[in-house]
């Protein structure tokens, strides 16, 4: 029996499938317990399928994390709709929900996990600035009142800083912990935004 041939419409609803089972089993299960045959189970589909998309469950996590990565750019797309850029507030907004997205894959991954991850693909594993400083940038021109003089690398880490924390929450003192957030984004905000822009 030859193999089941897709539509390019096919395959990409199938991906999406097992991205959105995968993404609701690591939140539960975390990747160590996210398997392939229960990514396929909830999903529905058989476990040849998935390699037919994936060579491994962590090639399977790092195309997630871009899924979700499509999915962020889609929604403050959407957020601005016609206008040029977004409010200071929209902004601020916007960086708060890279932070607090319930959806991020890395909140939900242990350090062996990224050990994995970063064995699976070494060109992803270290931080590379340019890298990060063309995201940065190419979000930042679609928010009004940015610093002109806005230092990517303490942005980019003091966001690493933010993600840190609410990954590992659990180390931090629980009554504290919001407030360290508001003034992790209060200094955030004070590095991306000019003097004036502040609510």
């Amino acid at each position: 029996m030859s193999p089941k041939l897709f539509t390019i419409g096919e395959k990409q609803q199938l991906k999406e499938q097992m991205f959105l089972a995968g993404l609701a089993l690591l939140k539960e299960h975390g990747m160590t317990h996210m398997s392939v045959e229960k990514i396929t189970a909830a999903a529905g589909i058989g476990k040849s399928t998935f390699y037919n998309f994936f060579l491994s469950k962590e090639d399977f996590v790092l195309q997630l994390i871009e899924f979700n990565r499509s999915r962020f750019w889609k929604a403050v797309a959407k957020m601005r709709g016609d206008r040029e850029q977004l409010t200071v507030s929209e902004g601020k907004q916007v960086l708060r929900a890279i932070i607090n997205n319930r959806d991020s894959v890395y909140q939900y991954l242990t350090p062996e996990d990224e050990q994995k991850l970063a064995a699976a693909s070494p060109d992803k594993a270290a931080a590379d600035l340019d890298e990060e400083t063309e995201t940065l940038g190419k979000l930042f021109a679609m928010f009004e009142g940015v610093r002109a003089d806005a230092d990517y690398a303490v942005i980019s880490n003091l966001l690493k800083i933010l993600a840190l924390t609410a990954e590992n929450r659990t180390m931090l003192h629980e009554s504290g912990y919001p407030r360290t957030q508001e003034k992790l984004f209060d200094l955030l905000f004070d590095c991306v935004f000019e003097e004036g822009d502040h609510e």
